[in-house]
């Protein structure tokens, strides 16, 4: 790994714990805060009961705010306060998502707290009425969850939410799906194979993942109350990766906003994971315990993405994207691009994103890459201030999509 501590470099400096993946994930819970539902008080005292790399205080610490916030939105719904309640309850479904953020997905606890998050943020949407519905996208042998978010009966441009490695649909809700849904754009917001509970009903990670985001867009072509061919695709992390695939290979997708970019998954394990990568699968298993042992979070965290790669053990998840995750030339990206890139990335995705970016200026494509600096917040995916992001996002699809006049909802 890039560390010792830690899956993948994601942020320049530590903010509370010393253990970097959880830190990165208490990061992650404060920009969500920003947006609706727990608000940073409610983080700060979920976190103050956690002990410091210990995965089981985190999951108790956050379920326990989850259950707290339940029983409030209870309370507000009784006394006829829905606004309150539906806040309530938005935090209510994010403490429990937080929960499994280091939970065991083959633990029975991993399965019931899905089911609790999804029901307090079905309840959380009605409460505030926002419009979002749950869809099934058809996808081979069974469908793919979502939500998708409709502004009106006009035509307008949509955007597709893409998550990465750790995100569930209703994380995609916070990135993107309900400021976008604010300045006027529909917005689809599905879990690809391997992302969410997806692994539950036997999707798992896999190399092509331009055929599952396709499915998406036919399932918008067919469903949507207005069909517009203003289509964007947003990859976060890994789903920058994803959307790749599937910006070379989808003429359907006529812009693309990447945090950030991947072109090659293998070059990232790779560098980032350093010498451990190279080592045979039986020692790298011997060294994957080892760490385990000593640092529980990292020991879940390995546990929980072999689960979403359908693998017995991390050794066989890796050696797969070694083989199997194809490359994505440059060259054959020539969509509008918007790349956005935290100067706490690790080394290779900033590499990547720039390589890329070079590449399509040569090409004469418009592409623009938006750098965030320590001062504004550098961290992966731009959790640590995420108006920011949505900010630039927008403006900049509100400028190719002429857009702008559409303003804020609520």
């Amino acid at each position: 790994m890039g560390r010792r501590d830690e899956v993948l470099r994601r942020q320049s400096a530590r903010t509370k714990f010393k253990n970097s993946d959880m830190d990165f994930a208490f990061n992650w819970t404060l920009g969500v805060s920003q947006i609706i539902g727990m608000s940073p008080g409610e983080v700060l005292a979920a976190v103050s009961t956690t002990k410091d790399g210990d995965p089981r205080s985190w999951r108790d610490s956050f379920y326990s705010q989850g259950e707290y916030l339940s029983r409030r939105a209870n309370d507000f719904e009784r006394e006829g306060n829905l606004r309150a309640a539906g806040h309530s309850a938005f935090g209510a479904a994010y403490g429990r998502r937080f929960a499994l953020h280091f939970e065991d997905p083959t633990l029975p606890a991993w399965g019931s707290t899905v089911v609790g998050m999804e029901k307090e943020f079905a309840r959380a949407a009605t409460l505030w009425e926002v419009p979002i519905r749950p869809v099934e996208v058809p996808f081979e042998h069974g469908t793919l969850p979502g939500y998708y978010l409709e502004v009106d009966d006009h035509p307008r441009p949509t955007v597709l939410m893409i998550g990465g490695g750790d995100t569930f649909r209703e994380d995609l809700f916070y990135y993107g799906g309900y400021p976008g849904w604010q300045r006027g754009y529909n917005v689809l917001m599905v879990d690809l194979p391997g992302q969410g509970n997806t692994p539950a009903a036997g999707f798992t990670f896999r190399h092509d993942s331009s055929t599952s985001i396709s499915a998406c867009i036919d399932w918008l072509e067919q469903h949507a109350a207005a069909p517009d061919p203003r289509i964007a695709a947003y990859g976060l992390s890994g789903g920058g990766y994803f959307t790749a695939q599937a910006v070379c290979a989808d003429p359907r997708i006529t812009a693309w906003i990447a945090s950030t970019p991947i072109t090659s998954m293998a070059l990232l394990f790779r560098r980032e994971m350093g010498a451990a990568f190279r080592a045979p699968g039986w020692l790298l298993n011997t060294l994957t315990k080892a760490l385990g042992r000593a640092n529980a979070i990292l020991d879940i965290s390995l546990k929980k993405y072999a689960w979403q790669f359908g693998t017995s053990d991390f050794a066989e998840a890796i050696a797969r994207v070694q083989t199997e995750a194809p490359i994505v030339p440059p060259e054959t990206i020539t969509c509008p691009s918007l790349f956005l890139m935290g100067d706490g990335e690790a080394t290779e995705l900033r590499r990547q994103t720039e390589e890329l970016t070079t590449v399509m200026q040569r090409g004469g494509h418009d592409v623009t890459i938006r750098r965030f600096t320590r001062e504004e917040g550098d961290a992966h995916c731009q959790v640590t201030n995420l108006e920011l992001a949505h900010l630039v996002v927008f403006d900049w699809l509100d400028h190719l999509f002429d857009n702008s006049t559409t303003g804020r909802l609520v």
